[in-house]
């Protein structure tokens, strides 16, 4: 699973479709919008021309009344001065409108884009995109991708601008002389090769830093956030972090700072060279006035135009290196949409949800072994392993021996690298994914704290009973937390988590007591139960209590319990234990105990603690 490499056109026309497909209609306003704004100046610097001509052939010495009269008598002068006073309020007043649709662009295409980035994000099964570096750096990326795409409906409204203000500017400065437009456009293409090549090389620098402005987000999460308020304080570790944050930062500033000074001095160089190149014309248009080729109006009007040419010019320039900027900025964010999952890649056709049998045949690893994405590391080695239906196996070990892998194997988040995995003889990769996961609860050692009400925190592991009263209250009771409902101001509509306005937080044995709850309302369709460290955060009282709804819920039900606390492996009808990623002991807690073997050793040495 590596993302597709882009060419910077690709993006571009990917991005501009993108802009279009989001905001359709505003883009149609603006373009209107900037047309009458790109025009407007060259219509009324040849009006203004028709004035000072006409004022300059009319000129001699009268009172107002008689200038007035003048004036009026004069219908190529009257109307000329009508015309440019009428076209730049016309003008000035619907700048004031292209603010509004600006803002509704932006607004419209950021929601757009962002809107399908977080669906690919959500429905992506594989979470391989959260656990492997380089995917976790394409989506640090994508969310610069989307900053710069949102610019990208500006730098489109400006480009329209420019065009409409560079088409009659050069149509008028023709008339001065063919060669003019030429001079002008020809000073001005080195800056943009020039500014094409800094932006370049400005996301270079953003694209290989992304790994260090991803660790700057998590160490400012950190700092800021309220899990780990109380032991920076405690531990004192303010200056610690912030020292961090501003050394990284510090490596990100000065690198990019450069390569922006050496491009400054680069551009600033070329747009002298353009400026003498602005020049010629303009020495050329006073002397023709001078030698009575050109009349006053037309110094005016092809003054006012060159410099407009040179305006829309560098319009086009900027807008240019700022396009190619878009397109080198927004590549990460198809990378990401286009993104597939080893879920899917090479599979067979997926079977129909009513065509995935019930496990009357339990689950089977053949021959699995498993590397996460971007490591080479062999986590899980040749495992072979069948759970029966209604058995219940335990998984041991030590740290890093595999268990907590095995058990994403099972609630398929990842495929084997090698080997398969079977549903009743049913190759995994064949079986509807959502109906699959739909057969499994499961309670995971890192379990969620929905920022949501005490309903939904537990509703949400079956959709179906969410608004179901009864259904809610009888898990929460089964799960140790009846009281709750009761004691919460607001009931099961109370919300968890202090990050919500009202919200309450829980214990930690109070939130996983909540995350088996979550679990167990989806009993009535669940044909397996996997529970990954299920009690690390009760204590031994309470430990025994979920001991107890364990052997209830299990019966007659696949279960598979990740667990340290052999305690609880006791209750297993088969205990497996893992080492290095291999399976080197299996059987019943008394068999295993009978061997003096790695189990023995383990139960022995933890029952010790207790003595």
């Amino acid at each position: 699973m590596k993302p597709t490499e882009l060419l910077p056109m690709q993006a571009l026309r990917r991005s501009l479709w993108m802009v279009v497909q989001a905001a359709p209609k505003e883009l149609r306003n603006l373009a209107i919008l900037n047309l009458i704004t790109g025009t407007g100046p060259s219509v009324a610097l040849f009006l203004s021309k028709v004035v000072i001509d006409e004022s300059t052939r009319l000129l001699g010495n009268r009172s107002l009344e008689e200038a007035i009269a003048l004036l009026l008598s004069q219908p190529l002068l009257l109307w000329s001065v009508v015309a440019v006073v009428v076209l730049n309020l016309f003008v000035d007043s619907i700048d004031s409108v292209g603010t509004t649709l600006f803002a509704a662009l932006r607004d419209r295409v950021q929601g757009y884009v962002q809107g399908k980035v977080l669906n690919k994000v959500a429905n992506f099964d594989d979470i391989a995109l959260f656990e492997t570096p380089e995917l976790l750096n394409l989506l640090e990326l994508t969310e610069k991708g989307i900053q710069r795409l949102q610019r990208l409906s500006f730098i489109v409204a400006a480009t329209l601008v420019g065009v409409f203000l560079f088409i009659p500017s050069v149509a008028v400065s023709i008339s001065i002389a063919w060669w003019v437009p030429l001079v002008l456009m020809a000073a001005a293409i080195p800056s943009i090769y020039v500014e094409m090549r800094f932006h370049k090389k400005s996301w270079r620098v953003e694209e290989t830093q992304a790994g260090i402005t991803r660790e700057m987000s998590i160490y400012s999460k950190v700092i800021t956030g309220e899990a780990y308020a109380k032991e920076i304080r405690l531990f004192s570790l303010q200056s610690v972090l912030l020292n961090r944050w501003r050394g990284l930062f510090s490596r990100m500033f000065t690198t990019m700072e450069a390569v922006r000074r050496d491009g400054a001095l680069t551009v600033m160089l070329w747009a002298l060279i353009g400026g003498f190149g602005a020049a010629l014309p303009y020495i050329y248009v006073v002397i023709g006035v001078l030698a009575g080729t050109f009349t006053l109006g037309d110094l005016a009007l092809f003054t006012g135009i060159i410099l407009q040419v040179r305006r829309s010019l560098y319009i086009l320039i900027g807008n240019t290196g700022d396009i190619y900027d878009v397109a080198l900025a927004t590549g990460p964010i198809f990378q990401l949409l286009d993104l597939q999952p080893h879920l899917v890649t090479g599979q067979e056709a997926i079977l129909p949800t009513d065509q995935i049998r019930p496990s009357q045949r339990g689950i089977q690893f053949q021959d699995v072994s498993f590397v996460y994405p971007g490591s080479d590391r062999t986590i899980l080695e040749h495992i072979n392993l069948t759970i029966q239906p209604g058995e219940m196996v335990a998984l041991v070990g030590e740290n890093g021996a595999g268990k907590t892998t095995l058990a994403k194997l099972l609630c398929r988040l990842y495929d084997p690298s090698q080997g398969s995995v079977y549903w009743n003889e049913q190759d995994y990769r064949t079986l509807n994914l959502d109906d699959l996961r739909s057969r499994i609860a499961v309670v995971m050692q890192d379990y969620a704290h929905f920022p949501a009400t005490l309903r939904e925190n537990v509703g949400w592991g079956f959709l179906p009973k969410l608004t179901e009263d009864e259904a809610v209250q009888t898990v929460l009771q089964e799960a140790g937390l009846g009281y709750l409902s009761t004691e919460l101001a607001h009931g099961l509509e109370t919300p968890l988590g202090k990050q919500l306005e009202g919200g309450i937080d829980l214990s930690g044995g109070q939130w996983q007591r909540v995350a088996i709850a979550r679990s167990l309302i989806r009993l009535s369709q669940a044909e397996l139960l996997v529970f990954d460290e299920p009690t690390a955060a009760l204590d031994p009282k309470n430990e025994h209590e979920i001991y107890q709804i364990f052997r209830t819920i299990a019966k007659g039900r696949m279960t598979v319990v990740v667990s340290h606390r052999l305690a609880l492996a006791k209750m297993a009808d088969r205990i497996i234990v893992l080492e290095h990623g291999k399976i080197v002991e299996a059987g019943s807690h008394e068999a295993l105990m009978e061997q003096a073997g790695v189990y023995h050793t383990m139960f022995t040495r933890q029952m010790s603690s207790y003595l």
